[in-house]
């Protein structure tokens, strides 16, 4: 199983815009084919930082999704929340 962890650092008060979006993006968006599930979480020493955890059956599921159009616009549309460009981590689930 692919792992895609993303770290978004939100700029001072756009924290409800940033989770409103997601939640908007997971139910205008039926569910990608070969996601299986996924978590935000809230960072507890940095008040500005979420985690996104994804969990796909592969990497080329994933990628599948970011070139669509629908999803770049998404991206278009969430950057100027962000501080700084978020970073993304690619992993494996080993147990």
């Amino acid at each position: 199983m692919y792992v895609h962890i993303v770290s978004f650092d939100v700029k001072e008060g756009n924290e409800t815009t940033f989770l409103e979006m997601q939640k908007f993006e997971e139910k205008q968006d039926a569910k990608p084919v070969g996601l299986d599930h996924y978590h935000i979480f809230k960072d507890r020493s940095e008040s500005n930082k979420y985690w996104l955890l994804e969990y796909w059956d592969s990497k080329a599921s994933k990628d599948k999704l970011e070139e669509t159009e629908m999803h770049k616009k998404f991206h278009e549309l969430r950057d100027p929340l962000f501080k700084q460009k978020y970073e993304s981590f690619e992993c494996d689930v080993l147990v």
